[in-house]
């Protein structure tokens, strides 16, 4: 009979206990792991989808609010701009693009997003990488059509003559609706679409379905901005007291200084900020990392009690296993082999939790990466493997003969006469 034979006979006799024991080390592995492969991944996926992004412009409030509404199309717009800051911006000769944004509708759920056709033709969104096109084209823009639209006093019907209703829609638009070219749909007032959502009465025409490009416009809908603002109940000139106003504005720089003195500049205005959205991103998981640093501590505890639950366990179990013991060393078995079955024994289940818990981890990981694309449009596999997994595997290989010995020395110096004597 092999060492192997006798451990997993053993562990089948106390089958409670060691599943319960086992389930404990995978918990605190679970955590662990998901912890790493989420944190690592959806780090990278936020901090690769800011890059294009060199300065964003907004209205006073939140930096990381704008950042979410503008980059990631999550959240809720803190307020407007004025359209004259755009107007202005895109006249400094320090800026090398102004890209205008206005937000607030959506079709079944997917933001969209009024813009210029030089979004989908120019911005670049990732390191050398432009939006493309799976089919069709760019919808229309035109700009003296939106200066139009901007300074008409006209509050009431809207003159759309000339006007074109036009969109492109992100790969996850498309696959997720009967969206395609030729299409055409109903805007929804709101970033919430529900049974009672007001509906506009304008019809835009889908013109081009963009390739998957693996950031959070993969989920967005984009519009013309002018007719964005050709919407009934968009805000107009002398509306409520105020001139045309945008959601946010877009920046590239000719670099240099450039941006960082046009971050002063704006950040100096009492109706309008400038933040830099990677900076922003790694702000964001400076403070995540403290709640992980947390999650990751009560993982390494849970880990540790559970690998003092097997000592116990396998200590208080050598009482009724001492006739056992002393009739294997009665047929001829070392001191040594003895201690080495114990010690494999708590090993054993150490590694039986580990990867238990290393494959609900990925699970784990998997599942709330499901959530995060659909939520924020960032790609994540839970089975991504990280370097520190064989770390965690090698810790509890360690562990599992350190709270093996104890155990195995009390068995190791059982003396034969003493446990084949009947006992009372």
């Amino acid at each position: 009979m092999t060492l192997v034979t006798i451990v997993r006979k053993n562990l089948r006799q106390r089958a409670l206990a060691s599943t319960l024991t086992a389930a404990s080390i995978a918990l605190g592995v679970a955590v662990v792991v998901g912890i790493l492969t989420l944190k690592e991944q959806s780090q990278a996926g936020f901090s690769q989808s800011a890059f294009g992004y060199e300065l964003v412009v907004g209205s006073r409030g939140s930096a990381l609010q704008l950042v979410l509404n503008t980059v990631y199309h999550m959240d809720q717009s803190q307020g407007n701009i004025p359209y004259s800051l755009y107007r202005e911006l895109a006249g400094d000769r320090r800026v090398k693009m102004v890209i205008p944004v206005a937000v607030g509708d959506s079709y079944q759920g997917f933001r969209i997003v009024g813009t210029s056709d030089r979004f989908i033709t120019e911005f670049e969104i990732l390191p050398d990488q432009r939006f493309e096109l799976a089919e069709g084209r760019a919808f229309s823009f035109s700009e003296e059509m939106l200066e139009h639209v901007m300074t008409s006093s006209s509050h009431h019907d809207h003159d759309h003559e000339g006007m074109k209703f036009e969109a492109v829609i992100g790969s996850t638009v498309a696959a997720r609706t009967s969206l395609k070219v030729g299409s055409t749909f109903e805007a929804a007032h709101g970033v919430e679409e529900g049974p009672g959502t007001e509906k506009h009465e304008e019809v835009w025409t889908v013109t081009g379905v963009l390739k998957p490009t693996g950031t959070p416009n993969d989920r967005a809908i984009f519009i013309n901005l002018e007719s964005f603002f050709s919407i009934k109940g968009h805000v107009r000139p002398g509306e409520e007291g105020r001139g045309p106003e945008i959601s946010a504005a877009i920046l590239k720089t000719r670099g240099g200084l450039a941006a960082r003195d046009l971050a002063y500049d704006l950040n100096r205005r009492p109706d309008a900020m400038a933040v830099v959205p990677a900076q922003v991103v790694a702000e964001l998981f400076e403070m995540i990392g403290k709640v992980d640093k947390l999650l990751l501590a009560v993982s390494v505890l849970v880990i540790l009690v559970a690998g003092v639950s097997i000592l116990v366990s396998i200590y208080n179990s050598m009482s009724e296993r001492r006739r056992p013991i002393a009739i294997m060393r009665a047929l001829g078995a070392r001191r040594t082999t003895i201690l080495a079955i114990i010690v494999l024994e708590a090993t054993a289940l150490c590694l039986i939790g580990g990867g238990v818990g290393v494959i609900g981890g990925h699970a784990m990981a998997e599942l709330s990466g499901g959530i995060l694309k659909a939520q924020a449009g960032i790609p994540i596999t839970g089975w991504a493997f990280h370097p520190l997994e064989f770390v965690i595997i090698g810790g509890l290989l360690v562990l599992g003969v350190l709270i093996g010995l104890l155990p195995a020395l009390k068995a190791y110096r059982t003396d034969i006469a003493e446990g084949l004597s009947p006992t009372v």
